[in-house]
């Protein structure tokens, strides 16, 4: 089974091949987003990819809320997040 680690680091490859292709400003900024939020819950003790990806995603939603992220950037952020675990 997939580690919480495992699981970081594999969306971790995926959002740095987005950013490297990524062709504006504000894709970047969502992948940069992305991935600093996955490096600080990288360290979670769990096992399984869909369990990561639901408790990751619930953190997100908390995290854009408590920053004040506006709405657009919350929407093509989440978006992005759809994205990279479909």
């Amino acid at each position: 089974m997939t580690t919480f680690a495992e699981r970081a680091d594999a969306l971790s490859d995926q959002l740095r091949d987005l950013e490297h292709q990524a062709d504006d400003g504000d894709q970047l900024f969502y992948c940069a987003y992305l991935l600093g939020l996955l490096g600080l819950h990288s360290a979670v003790e769990g096992e399984g990819a869909d369990t990561f990806d639901a408790y990751f995603e619930q953190e997100l939603k908390d995290t854009l809320e408590a920053e004040g992220v506006t709405e657009q950037d919350q929407s093509r952020i989440l978006g992005l997040w759809q994205q990279v675990t479909a």
